[in-house]
């Protein structure tokens, strides 16, 4: 550009201003009047176009600019993939024009050459056009290829979602940078709250630890990892599988590939020895907020063990000091810190035909627990009896220090380290009843009367420990088509339906009352039918009440809720008592 053609030395100071900050910005800059005559240009725009360089001296008109250009090329600006526009010369340069009379335009086009640039333009109030453009070639570039690897990355999730078997892909952070739905569905998680986070995240630091001292040693040598093991999935159940974990990656980018194969049906005929390791396990009714625990790989227990002891106890600080006092004494030692857990795990253990020696208690949890449901399990109602004066009623026994030593079925040396149980009878656990077997408490006149739909074994353990403490007249039944049943042979005061069940869902089940509530005609006050799901998808809840459900339960469920949740729906809440 001719700057020495100005005869104005405050011009010739503008026009070096907008030359030297074109430069910096590596932009070219014009500048044009309200008659579209040029102000000031720069002469990084001969960067893109090849135009004489006289039409970029002041005074110039815009429009033999866009003639020039026209000629030199610029007819594939409006076409992103970058070929000629088969437009009038006429035609182009209105277009560009009224483009650039717009108040606000910005554009990313291709030029002739392949390249991509950013065109700018803004109309001030005075008139006055100020125009940019640049190069923006490699970050286009940058972003194609970014696109092309999120095209990638979505192909690949599609094909983990795919797989039966829960897969988990980590960075060399150990973070979790991709998950699919079957591991999901053991977690009880939606994927957005596990990428982003390490193991410490989701389960105690202990069993964290534990998880990343493998993976990291997989990452520094590249010698695979596979072992047999049990994880649990979110609602209690113990899945056999192999763990694998592989590395992937080049140097500097490397990742852990973390599989569980699910040989459950291996098993069955052929049953693989199995133990249960120390550390707290999952609750039995589980929801999103309870994270996905996996059973560490330890040495099997030796065969000089003393006996395999549980602890029952809300504290766990407590009572992982009781744990470690008993493994230093020469014990198998596992803790439990609610009722659901002690339930799943003694569960699990029976079918594992694991062998219970003797299950320590804290006196508030042996309040919560009733001698009936005990029953079934005979090494947990001989703790339940020695730990309370008067066996035939939980509730009814007086209220105990809550920081006072747990009690067990022998005599132990409390000041020693390495405590001793003098004589620890193991207690073979018998079978018990089908879970699809229907479960009611004895109904009494005046009570609450509660139906639960609820499928799995353990949760309907949970479900009928936490209503027996509450006093209310209940029934369980373990698909939509029994709750449906059940509520037309005697109609409940409240319906607590599980969403998920085989035979007929929660939300058919939920339906067919209401259908039939219609039909009838003559029930002014529809039951409340309560949603009890582990799912925190976006629109469960809509689906729920669309079904015809009053409220939404969220597991885990627990004695707090289920009473707030009846109270609020349940004429008459003073016959609800407090679950100890």
């Amino acid at each position: 550009m001719a700057l020495n053609d100005t005869e104005n030395p405050r011009r010739w100071g503008e026009i070096k201003n907008i030359e030297c900050l074109a430069s910096a910005l590596d932009i070219g800059i014009m500048v044009y009047d309200r008659d579209d005559r040029l102000i000031a240009a720069s002469s990084q725009f001969l960067r893109f176009f090849d135009v004489p360089r006289e039409l970029l001296k002041p005074g110039a008109r815009l429009r033999d600019l866009f003639n020039a250009t026209y000629d030199a090329g610029a007819r594939v600006l409006g076409s992103l993939d970058g070929k000629p526009r088969y437009v009038s010369r006429e035609d182009w340069v209105a277009e560009r024009i009224a483009i650039h009379w717009r108040e606000r335009y910005e554009s990313v086009e291709r030029l002739a050459d392949g390249r991509w640039v950013r065109l700018c333009k803004r109309r001030m109030p005075d008139g006055i056009l100020l125009a940019t453009i640049q190069d923006v070639t490699d970050q286009k570039r940058k972003d194609e290829e970014m696109a092309e690897v999120l095209k990638k990355a979505e192909l690949v999730q599609l094909i983990l979602d795919n797989l039966a078997t829960p897969v988990v892909v980590k960075d060399s952070e150990l973070c979790y940078i991709m998950v699919n739905d079957a591991f999901c569905r053991i977690a009880g998680l939606h994927r957005k709250q596990i990428l982003g986070k390490k193991a410490v995240d989701l389960v105690n630091p202990e069993l964290a630890a534990r998880f990343e001292a493998v993976e990291k040693k997989v990452l520094e040598t590249g010698v695979a990892y596979e072992t047999p093991e049990d994880i649990f999935s979110c609602d209690g159940t113990v899945i056999p599988v192999v763990t694998r974990i592989r590395r992937s990656g080049a140097s500097g980018n490397r990742y852990v590939t973390i599989s569980f194969d699910d040989v459950s049906a291996v098993t069955v005929g052929n049953k693989v020895e199995a133990d249960y390791r120390s550390g707290p396990k999952p609750a039995a009714v589980t929801g999103p907020s309870t994270p996905f625990e996996m059973d560490a790989q330890e040495p099997p227990v030796p065969q000089a063990c003393k006996g395999r002891i549980l602890v029952v106890d809300e504290d766990r600080q407590r009572s992982e000091a009781q744990v470690a006092a008993l493994k230093r004494g020469g014990f198998d030692a596992v803790a439990t810190a609610g009722v659901g857990e002690t339930f799943a795990f003694l569960e699990a253990a029976r079918e594992m035909k694991l062998a219970i020696s003797e299950v320590r208690i804290s006196a508030r949890l042996s309040q919560m627990i009733s001698m009936d449901a005990a029953r079934s399990h005979p090494v947990l109602e001989q703790a339940l009896r020695a730990a309370l004066p008067a066996p035939t009623s939980v509730r009814n026994a007086p209220e105990k220090n809550a920081d006072a030593p747990l009690p067990s079925l022998v005599a132990a040396s409390r000041n020693s380290e390495e405590a001793v149980v003098a004589s620890a009878q193991t207690a073979v656990l018998p079978p018990r009843k089908p879970a699809s077997q229907e479960r009611a408490s004895s109904p009494v006149r005046g009570r609450i009367r509660v139906l639960v739909a609820e499928d799995n074994d353990v949760n309907q353990i949970v479900f009928e420990q936490i209503l027996e403490a509450m006093d209310v007249d209940f029934r369980i039944v373990a698909n939509g088509q029994e709750a449906v049943a059940a509520w037309t042979a005697a109609a409940p005061d409240l319906i607590l339906m599980d969403v998920s069940m085989p035979v007929m869902n929660g939300l058919q089940a939920t339906q067919a009352i209401r259908d039939a509530e219609a039909k009838a005609g003559n029930k002014p006050h529809p039951v409340p039918v309560i949603a009890v799901t582990a799912h925190a998808m976006t629109g469960d809840r809509e689906r729920c009440l669309a079904a015809g459900m009053n409220d939404y339960l969220s597991k885990p469920v627990s004695p707090e809720k289920l009473e707030a949740i009846i109270a609020k729906w349940v004429n008459g809440p003073q016959l609800l008592k407090a679950a100890g």
